[in-house]
């Protein structure tokens, strides 16, 4: 590449211009000018892409593209809509659910309650609720890079338990073509975000349906108007300093359409394999009856001479179908057809499994379903690193970006409805879904040891379940009270009050009426 110096020359001399960008090339060429390996130019990085720019100049530019060929892939190859489905599964599964936490005991439960409530009915359409909106953003996210939730405000008439739903909105709603440079008197809008002087998010330019065959109602047209950042709820992953994202199937989607034209060419070698079994030669003073080939134009073939090559019922062999046998004169002599082997070619498969896997970031176990090749050891250390994965996406870009917003949209409306005080400080803490174990047993030892040293609370231990620590407490009071009550003496293994660990009965104190002690 020129430096100014030689574009400037080669503006007003071209020739000398090209000249001197040549010789630049051969000293770059020799390597001298380059302290790094990988930023040298040579034969071997001929090839190598160089393109610069920042992250949002490429996603501007390829953007489009990519989720147009990320969809087709997700819709039609069984790896990507594998990739798409398993990272949404582990990302949000059944839901990151909300903890109030004010202080009152009283509000707190009241609180989750008209929570669990409107989370049922949060969806603008009534096809699932605030929980399922989340999991299709994170399938949006991982197969077009972005996805937006917007703030929908209601009546109080509408019969919601809070006035508020939400709507799912796709990557097209908002405008990439709207941008503009900031002055006095204007913001910067990058890509169809807009920025104020301090580099906040101050809103959206949002399409009202979507442009690309979006449903329109009547009185709609497709102009984007701003919408407030306070109304939207955006999630993406900012791998650098970017404003929207790009599809995570991204650096694998030129890998899976190779495999899978791969595959296809494997099927079609073999399908034309089985089509010809065999070549019957019969000998020229054999009786063969009455010729099937008689009254055959012989000059058919184009060049003059009669068609030799043909199938059992004399027909001209110009097509293939399973099972053929064909007839050729001047011999004696059946040859069968003997297929190539594919050797190798589940190796080779697998390794591009694996490739792929790593480019989606995910376990190639969990890609494939193939565990034909783990232990439980590597199974159990693939799961680990994943799971790390999935805690900082959720913990770094899940919860802050979608999860806050949805909550502080639903405190805000369940305090313009009149249903908590507006003075009430309703802080919250999010329990994301528990990870299945492999082993279920080691893990209750493990949480049972640390929560007896003190590492962890049993409203930890209980809430990484996905539950409410305060209502598993009650529902064990409630059934334990129940128990009782019966005459029959029951005792279960599963009551530690009277049971221990290893199935023994405990010992407990009672306190008797003068102030003393008995032991039972």
């Amino acid at each position: 590449m020129g430096n100014p110096l030689d574009k400037l020359i080669g503006w007003f001399n071209p020739e000398a211009g090209a000249k001197r960008m040549a010789s630049r090339r051969k000293m770059e060429l020799l390597g001298g000018t380059r302290g790094y390996e990988a930023a040298k130019n040579g034969r071997l990085s001929k090839n190598w892409g160089n393109s610069r720019g920042t992250a949002d100049s490429h996603v501007a530019r390829d953007g489009a593209t990519l989720r147009a060929r990320s969809r087709d892939a997700v819709r039609n190859n069984p790896l990507a809509a594998k990739i798409v489905t398993t990272h949404a599964d582990n990302l949000v599964g059944p839901g990151i659910m909300p903890r109030a936490k004010t202080g009152n005991p009283t509000w707190d439960q009241f609180i989750d309650q008209l929570y669990a409530e409107w989370e049922k009915v949060a969806h603008v359409e009534g096809t699932t609720g605030a929980n399922g909106s989340v999991y299709t953003l994170a399938r949006m996210m991982v197969q077009d890079g972005e996805g937006y939730l917007r703030r929908r405000r209601r009546r109080l008439t509408d019969g919601l338990p809070v006035p508020l739903q939400i709507q799912v909105l796709e990557t097209e709603f908002c405008d990439w073509n709207k941008n503009q440079l900031p002055s006095n008197d204007t913001n910067a809008i990058v890509d169809g975000i807009e920025y104020d002087r301090i580099g906040r998010r101050r809103g959206y330019w949002m399409f009202p349906a979507n442009p690309e065959g979006g449903r329109m109602t009547y009185g709609q047209s497709l102009v984007s108007s701003f919408v407030d950042a306070a109304d939207i709820a955006h999630m993406f992953e900012p791998q650098t300093a970017q404003s929207r994202g790009a599809p995570w199937t991204s650096p694998v989607l030129n890998e899976i359409q190779e495999l899978k034209d791969y595959e296809l060419a494997e099927n079609v070698r073999k399908r034309a394999e089985a089509c010809n079994v065999g070549v019957v030669i019969p000998g020229d003073d054999d009786d063969l009856g009455e010729d099937p080939n008689i009254g055959l134009d012989e000059t058919q073939t184009g060049d003059g001479d009669a068609v030799q090559m043909r199938d059992i019922y004399g027909n001209p062999y110009e097509r293939m179908e399973p099972g053929m046998f064909l007839v050729a004169h001047g011999g004696r002599d059946v040859k069968f057809n003997t297929p190539a082997i594919s050797a190798g070619i589940e190796a080779y498969i697998r390794t591009r499994h694996r490739s792929i896997a790593a480019g989606a970031r995910l376990p190639y176990e969990l890609m494939t379903g193939d565990f034909s090749q783990a232990n439980f050891a590597s199974g159990k250390l693939g799961l680990l690193a994943y799971r790390r994965f999935v805690t900082d996406m959720q913990w770094h870009f899940i919860i802050p970006q979608v999860m806050e917003k949805i909550w502080g949209w639903f405190i805000q409306a369940a305090k313009e409805a009149g249903k908590i005080p507006f003075d009430l400080v309703v802080n919250v803490e999010w329990e994301p879904p528990e990870f299945d174990e492999i082993n279920r047993l080691d893990e209750a030892r493990a949480d049972l040891l640390e929560m007896r040293m003190g590492k962890r609370s049993p409203q930890e231990v209980i809430g990484k379940t996905g539950r409410n620590p305060k209502e598993v407490l009650k529902e064990f009071n409630e059934w334990f009270a129940e128990v009782d009550k019966t005459t029959s003496g029951l005792v279960f293994d599963s009551d530690p009050r009277k049971v221990s660990a290893q199935g023994q009965a405990q010992i407990t104190t009672q306190s008797t009426g003068d102030g003393d002690a008995e032991s039972s």
